[in-house]
């Protein structure tokens, strides 16, 4: 009901020279707060029906403690919508209906967080778990392999003839000592080779192929050292399988963190407990006095005008959206107040469905 009284009010606030114009059967009266805030009611209209739907989906999931991807699917399209219609308009409004715009972006904000949070808990989190212990077991084993090859001995190398002659074999070149012409056998250059330090040994090659942070899971050497550059260079060849539906559902859940981010970047520029103190100061109160805990969002009546709230938190644990759908009500009572808005007993008539002909088939989408 609330849904098509936001779209039909909406048509209805066109010129009427307009394409999309259309008025309605029984405009409010010219004097009346319906006629002097059409389209302001008729966006008030639109998001407390958006609260409406999201709140009795959350609360099938509640109900079975589960999150239904398939279901909060049906809400996409409506909340594109809703909140299109705020933004449109975001220019011309001034804080206290920002805050209301702030509140679409947390609802879709918390949507995104419950998704990806079920879906990694149920789906992907067992499955990841399963992947991983097979791979950390491959990579163990080419590990040690390459471990058992860098262990196995060189073969000795045959000395060469030079180094095994002695000193004064006939090999060694005569040179004269004096001048009296006695050969002699130059030993100084065997001495200086003897009494040079030996050359450094070169740093051992360090292995990009894996993340310095994981090379802790490989095993270590028999000296009981970390793993060397041929181990990690080994263990980073181990591969996974992972099929069609696994894939899907991490790309799901990847793209759900993300646009939870993007929404709650946007939710946080327009709603805050300072900006609901100033603009929503009932609200507000009911939430700084507040004895309730994050875990009893199924415990107020969302219809309670008085009641105790709470700030909904974080949307990363998958819950809190029932929170933001109780403040989200409380708020749009608290501003309705103020321009007279009625809610549900305010709405324009749904009509009879009946064939749709002519000019109204372009506004199909308002009787569904």
């Amino acid at each position: 009901m609330l849904k098509y009284s936001g779209d039909a009010r909406f048509w209805s606030t066109y010129p009427a020279t307009h394409k999309e114009y259309r008025p309605l059967a029984n405009p409010p009266p010219p004097n009346s707060p319906y006629h002097k805030h059409g389209g302001l009611i008729a966006r008030l209209e639109l998001v407390d029906a958006l609260v409406c739907f999201t709140y009795s989906l959350w609360s099938k999931d509640f109900s079975r403690k589960s999150c239904f991807r398939e279901t909060w699917a049906t809400i996409e399209a409506f909340l594109g919508w809703c909140k299109n219609k705020w933004i449109a308009e975001l220019d011309t409004i001034g804080d206290r209906e920002k805050a209301l715009l702030g509140l679409i972006w947390m609802i879709e904000g918390f949507i995104h967080g419950r998704k990806f949070f079920f879906s990694a808990k149920t789906v992907i989190e067992p499955e990841m778990d399963r992947i991983w212990a097979k791979m950390k077991a491959d990579m163990a084993m080419l590990s040690s392999n390459a471990e058992k090859a860098d262990g196995q001995p060189t073969p000795p190398m045959l000395p060469s003839p030079a180094s095994i002659a002695p000193v004064n074999s006939a090999n060694s070149t005569p040179i004269n000592s004096s001048a009296s012409g006695t050969p002699s056998v130059n030993t100084s250059s065997g001495i200086n080779l003897a009494n040079s330090p030996a050359p450094s040994r070169p740093a051992p090659p360090i292995s990009t192929a894996l993340p310095q942070y994981m090379h802790g899971l490989l095993p270590q050497t028999a000296k009981g050292q970390t793993a060397s550059y041929n181990m990690i260079e080994a263990a980073a060849k181990a591969t996974a399988t992972i099929n069609p539906a696994l894939t899907f559902n991490v790309k799901e859940l990847s793209g759900g963190v993300m646009a939870a981010g993007y929404c709650m970047e946007f939710a946080q520029r327009t709603l805050t407990l300072p900006i609901l103190a100033r603009h929503y100061p009932t609200t507000f109160a009911r939430m700084m006095s507040s004895s309730l805990t994050a875990h009893e969002e199924h415990e107020p009546d969302i219809e309670d005008e008085e009641g105790e709230l709470f700030w909904p938190g974080q949307c990363v644990t998958g819950e809190g959206l029932g929170w933001v759908c109780l403040m989200g009500k409380a708020m749009i009572k608290e501003f309705g107040r103020d321009i007279g808005y009625l809610g549900l007993a305010g709405v324009v008539p749904k009509p009879a469905p009946g064939p749709i002909t002519g000019d109204s088939s372009r506004h199909a989408s308002v009787l569904r």
